[in-house]
């Protein structure tokens, strides 16, 4: 009994480390006041954990091997002194107010009214939940196909070789590596190869995304009960976001960097962001990018869909913050190039396979498959239909706001990957099939976000027709 608490123990030290780092860096360099305490939470692991899996792939390029004290000694010297030196200059107690949002502004923003019955009720079902998933995670360890052919077997070569090696990997050695690596470290916490302990971080990415939607959501003005009733609803809508917050796949990790970074781009479109989120989104998309091989493209339509709103919008100052774009470009930059650079100095396989030729019947026959996996209560629940429901109630306001974000980022993915299925290099006897075992993940990806255009509309229910 004292060797799995010991364990555990060590695991959660792992854990911690992720975080000080994230918070450490977020503190230093965006002080408070900004962000809230629960934003600060949900942001720390996503900026600790990009810098912590790209420093891994910096070790293995120079030659070193992983251990904890250079892994951690380094990163953890960094943050210190950059909390040393933000003190010294007085920033971490004195930050100052982003420009956009003032504090009345965003208490304005954040109605405090809200109904204890539901706010309980919704916890409560939330609560429930992750009592589930977590000792569904930790009590078996990884199954599915991905989660033990790629990132698990992936990290397993990396902790025992304590570096990236692929040279007995065939697999898609092509793809980012984030997870597995993340998988690794926590690996050299344990001090062996656990495939129990390490699910605990996939529940843990799952409840910091929960809490995401529910920060965003009251920054746009929804009341505490409606916020919670929404994250309440992502979370319970269908069997997919569930079965991923204890399955270890990438594709939870990727929809936490997604939402991050498109989130913080959407408040910054709707002058309800704090100072230094651009700088934040830029990190998140590095980690798009750096987490799943659909992680650039989708990044790169996560800008493409900021730069189209300020061009169709033309708010005061337009080429001004279309400039300001160049920042989260060149996280997404930071977080492909090195992975890019590395496969090209070892030669490895880059997937072109995928983008060889256009095949019309495929792309023809996705259109009915999404269609009815957009409406299949078992994977999404009502979400999308709520969605639809949502896009009808704001009408033109959708057009004529920042909300036209929003609805190009999820438009414009649900055609792009209509338009992978037409590239996708399968028989037609193998088509179906392949739909069946990819769509889910792939509209993951995007459920966040369009939660957060059905709280757009609940927002809109919520002010009444006068406002």
């Amino acid at each position: 009994m004292t060797e799995p608490a010991l364990s555990l123990f060590h695991l959660l030290l792992g854990l911690g480390a992720i975080f000080f780092l994230g918070y450490g860096l977020l503190t230093a360099l965006i002080p408070a006041p900004g962000f809230s305490g629960p934003e600060r939470t949900a942001l720390s692991f996503g900026l600790g954990v990009v810098p912590l899996t790209l420093w891994l792939l910096a070790l293995t390029a120079m030659g070193l091997k992983f251990s904890l004290p250079l892994i951690l000694g380094p990163l953890l010297v960094l943050v210190v002194g950059a909390l040393l030196l933000a003190r010294w200059c007085g920033r971490v107690d004195h930050g100052q107010q982003s420009a956009v949002s003032s504090p009345v502004a965003t208490e304005n923003r954040q109605p405090k009214t809200g109904n204890l019955f539901w706010d309980w009720l919704f916890l409560s079902l939330l609560a429930v939940l992750f009592v589930f998933v977590t000792l569904r995670a930790v009590l078996y360890p990884m199954w599915a196909w991905d989660a033990i052919a790629t990132w698990g077997c992936k990290a397993k070569v990396f902790y025992e070789s304590r570096g990236v090696d692929l040279t007995c990997i065939q697999a898609h050695n092509y793809y980012p590596n984030l997870v597995p690596l993340l998988l690794t470290y926590l690996y050299l916490c344990l001090g062996q190869v656990n495939d129990y302990l390490v699910n605990l971080v996939f529940p843990l990415l799952g409840g910091l995304l929960l809490m995401l939607l529910y920060s965003f959501s009251r920054r746009l003005g929804l009341s505490r009960t409606r916020a919670l009733g929404l994250t309440a609803f992502l979370a319970l809508n269908g069997a997919t976001f569930i079965v991923h917050l204890y399955i270890a796949y990438a594709d939870l990790a990727l929809t936490y960097f997604t939402l991050a970074a498109a989130g913080l781009l959407y408040l910054w479109l709707q002058d309800a962001a704090p100072r230094g989120s651009l700088g934040l989104a830029a990190v998140f998309l590095a980690g798009m990018a750096w987490c799943k091989y659909e992680g650039p493209p989708l990044a790169g339509t996560v800008v493409l869909a900021a730069a189209l709103t300020l061009i169709w919008l033309r708010p005061p100052g337009v080429w001004r913050r279309l400039g300001d774009l160049a920042l989260p470009l060149a996280g997404l930059a930071a977080g492909f190039l090195p992975w890019r650079l590395y496969t090209e100095l070892h030669h490895l396989e880059a997937g072109a396979d995928h983008i060889l030729g256009f095949y019309p019947g495929q792309f023809l026959a996705s259109i009915p498959q999404v269609l009815l996996y957009l409406v299949n209560p078992y994977y999404f629940g009502v979400l999308w239909p709520a969605l639809v429901l949502a896009v009808i109630l704001l009408g033109r306001r959708l057009w004529t706001s920042p909300r036209l974000f929003l609805a190009l980022f999820l438009g414009g993915n649900l055609l792009a990957i209509l338009l992978a299925y037409g590239l996708a290099p399968t028989s037609a006897a193998e088509f179906s099939q392949y739909v069946r075992g990819t769509l889910d993940r792939l509209l993951l990806h995007l459920a966040p976000m369009a939660a957060l255009l059905v709280g757009e509309g609940l927002k809109d229910l919520e002010a009444g027709p006068g406002e």
